[in-house]
């Protein structure tokens, strides 16, 4: 029997010594299963402060799209897991203290690859994790609407982040990072 408890919301102001936990995944298809993650917590001067990343096999037929712009670029991340329910019981746990260590949890674009595993990764111990989600996550785009960006200039940001550090698009480590650094500049938090 679940407790019937809610969750309070974490609102911490925003500062220098704000943390971003980001993550983001790799799934076969925009609707299909993740095969690999990336995590990280960066503070406001764009240091990464823990970082998670695994991968497990593909199960089904692998996405031609993936195939052509994923897989080419995450050969850096070798299979550390036998299957997903293996890769979201890693993650939960290294989220758990992670989500202690920031101030909010952050997605690029969060619907429906990231809010989607995060509901797997509460269905595989609903009894345990039914209180533990992020509360509030923090979306880019919205980010850039309350800051009174164009949400039209994501991509254009995006770009500007991933030249400045050299990052790679598709890769779940950098796009979680580049979410991060994004989010710290549109949030006018960054150096």
């Amino acid at each position: 029997m679940v407790t019937p408890i809610t969750k309070p919301p974490k609102l911490p102001p925003l500062g220098p010594q704000t943390k971003l936990l980001s993550f983001d995944l790799e799934t076969n298809g925009l609707h299909g299963d993740a095969f690999a993650i990336g995590a990280v917590v960066v503070d406001a001067q764009g240091n990464i402060v823990d970082k998670f990343v695994a991968r497990c096999p593909i199960e089904q037929a692998i996405d031609p799209w993936v195939t052509a712009n994923v897989l080419p670029v995450i050969a850096d991340i070798p299979v550390t897991h036998d299957d997903q329910k293996a890769l979201r019981h890693d993650f939960w746990e290294w989220y758990l203290k992670a989500e202690l260590a920031s101030d909010y949890v952050l997605v690029s674009n969060g619907y429906p690859v990231e809010y989607r595993f995060l509901l797997r990764c509460q269905e595989d111990d609903l009894e345990t994790r039914y209180w533990q989600h992020p509360f509030p996550i923090l979306d880019l785009t919205s980010i850039l609407l309350a800051t009174g960006h164009d949400p039209s200039a994501k991509s254009r940001l995006i770009a500007q982040v991933i030249r400045q550090g050299k990052f790679a698009r598709h890769h779940p480590v950098d796009d979680a990072t580049v979410a991060a650094l994004a989010a710290f500049k549109a949030l006018g938090l960054s150096s």
